[in-house]
């Protein structure tokens, strides 16, 4: 018996312990604030800042001058005049192996110009990190 007893500890030592949320409202709106505050951040021109809102795994692939060129690139159509949410997915897991992913996808308006902006997001140390952006545009509408 008491050998049994002496592996109990050892079982629990071994097993995880997480919760996983799909789709969270409270999960989606902390995500939607990063998004908030990069499209506040852009209005005032300021790419310095903004690239504070994304991870250094999206500067893995992207160099911050490829970033400045794309966001000039963005300003050309417009400054953001409008922007909604239209698709999103969370996927977050709370205990020995936590994580958290986002996708947002908003329909954006820059003066008369549509667009829709894919933001992928992951959590790192507690704060929420743009690690993918991508823009969905219709260039045979331009005149």
């Amino acid at each position: 018996m008491k050998k049994y007893l002496l592996l109990i500890p050892f079982l629990l030592l071994g097993c995880s312990f997480n919760r996983t949320y799909r789709n969270r409202a409270e999960d989606k709106e902390e995500a939607e604030k990063v998004v908030s505050k990069l499209y506040y951040t852009l209005q005032n021109g300021d790419l310095q800042k903004a690239s504070k809102f994304f991870s250094g795994k999206f500067f893995q692939v992207t160099d911050k001058n490829k970033f400045n060129r794309l966001f000039k690139k963005m300003d050309e159509y417009g400054k953001v005049s409008d922007y909604n949410l239209s698709k999103w997915e969370t996927f977050v897991v709370e205990g020995t192996n936590s994580k958290a992913e986002y996708v947002l996808t908003y329909d954006v308006k820059r003066d008369s110009t549509k667009m829709q902006e894919v933001f992928s997001m992951e959590k790192e140390n507690d704060s929420i990190k743009i690690v993918g952006y991508r823009v969905n545009y219709d260039f045979l509408l331009d005149k």
